[in-house]
């Protein structure tokens, strides 16, 4: 089913567009209600690691930037979704820049 500014991946709509320039602590803060073409609806969100882990890796990644999953590392770290390589742990919570961000998804509810 389509849904406007979101693409089905495996089990989860991904956004088609990275939210720009956000920490982690923002990242794991926005979410954005989607009203589905039957009239129900759904909350978009910063997904986890194991969530996204589901997603093949040439799906979940953009070649333009990277984005934060929900997922913390450890206690400044928190791992990124990184271009097409898959999981990287480098960023801090405070990190921020204007090629990386926030992809909000959420599991498909048909």
């Amino acid at each position: 089913m389509e849904i406007k500014g979101y693409t089905l991946h495996g089990d989860y709509y991904l956004a088609d567009k990275v939210i720009p320039n956000k920490t982690w602590k923002e990242a794991c803060e926005i979410k954005e209600e989607i009203t589905l073409p039957n009239g129900k609806t759904v909350v978009a969100r910063t997904l986890s690691k194991k969530e996204l882990k589901t997603i093949p890796e040439n799906e979940r990644g953009t070649n333009d930037c990277w984005y934060w999953t929900s997922t913390p590392c450890d206690s400044n770290l928190a791992w990124t979704v990184y271009g097409s390589r898959g999981f990287d742990d480098y960023n801090g919570f405070n990190y921020s820049d204007d090629y990386g961000g926030v992809r909000l998804g959420f599991k498909n509810p048909f």
